[in-house]
Parts: C-alpha cells; structure tokens; sequence
C-alpha cells in the first residue's frame, strides 16, 4: 500500500468518530481508571489491617519440614524425589508429585495393586486415590521412567485439609511423613 493510497483513507475514518463518540470512549476510560484506583486504595487498606505473619501463615511455602538428609534417603532407598503436596480442583483434590530417579527402586510405587492413601496428620483421616469408572485410579500405574514427573490425586472431600496443614503419604511401604500441603 502507499501513502497515497493511506492518506486517502483517513477522511473516510475521520468521519466515523464523532464528538460524541469521543466523550463517550473519555468517560468509559476516565470510569475505569477511577476504579482501579479505589481498588488499589482498599486493597492497601486491607493489607495495612492485616495482621503480621506468623509460622502458620509462612508455613504453605515449604515442602515439607523434614530435614534435606531426609530427601537424600528417599532418593536412595525409593528411588524417588519427593516435589510436594498442593490444593487441586478447587481444594476438592489433593495433588501428590514426585520425580523418578531410579527407575528400578520406584517400581514399588507404581504397583497397580497397592493402594496408596494419605493421612491427615492434624484429625488422622484417611484420604484415597479416587476411580472414576471411566478412566480408573488417578494415579501413574506404569513401568517408571528415571527423570519423569509423576503426580496422584487423593480426593479431599468437603475440604477437610487445607494449605498448610501436614500429611503422609503411603504407598505400600513407602511412607513420607511431614508433607505441607501448598
């Protein structure tokens, strides 16, 4: 295109806005500006209330509260990294990862008739890997693969645990204590 083709089409888009459409788009972004504005004002106002930190409100940011040799021994005897425990599906779902470092000592872990579970350290109930019908335990029953990300789901009915709150996880005799639930 050229310029002269470009300067002939700008009359013709000169035309469609008109003054009141000009002083409508001005009082449109003069409204929403205003808004974000008093937004911000109130959510500093919320933050300045807001009680100090403590170690139960600091405490979602660690994976656990287990010393790193701890992790050293799950690497060595299960063959596994342990990534953490997080909130999924709204909080109706618990997320459990973990990385596969030897594939071998993993194998355990993946045994479709073991039954792993998660316990609630504060009441001491009982959480399991949920079945739907249609696609089965939702959990990673495969032969494991050395450097892959594995994932099982625990259900968390009525929300019962909460970010912040520790569990364990067991999977036969695989038993990781200690967990925070990001």
């Amino acid at each position: 295109m050229n310029l002269s083709a470009g300067a002939a089409l700008l009359p013709k888009y000169q035309l469609m806005f008109t003054g009141a459409t000009v002083r409508l788009v001005s009082w449109t972004c003069a409204a929403v500006l205003g808004a974000a504005v008093c937004g911000m004002a109130r959510a500093a106002d919320a933050d300045s209330q807001a009680s100090p930190p403590t170690a139960t409100t600091l405490l979602p940011q660690a994976h656990s509260i287990r010393h790193p040799r701890e992790n050293a021994i799950f690497e060595r005897r299960w063959g596994v990294e342990l990534i953490g425990v997080h909130l999924a599906s709204a909080g109706y779902m618990l997320e459990f990862r973990y990385r596969v470092v030897d594939a071998q000592k993993a194998k355990p872990l993946f045994q479709r008739q073991t039954k792993p579970f998660l316990i609630d350290e504060r009441t001491g109930l009982q959480f399991t890997v949920p079945a739907p019908a249609k696609v089965g335990p939702l959990r990673n029953s495969n032969p494991p693969l050395p450097g892959r990300t594995y994932w099982m789901f625990f259900a968390n009915p009525g929300k019962t645990v909460k970010a912040g709150d520790l569990v364990t996880v067991v999977i036969g005799e695989f038993r990781a204590p200690g967990l925070v639930v990001n």
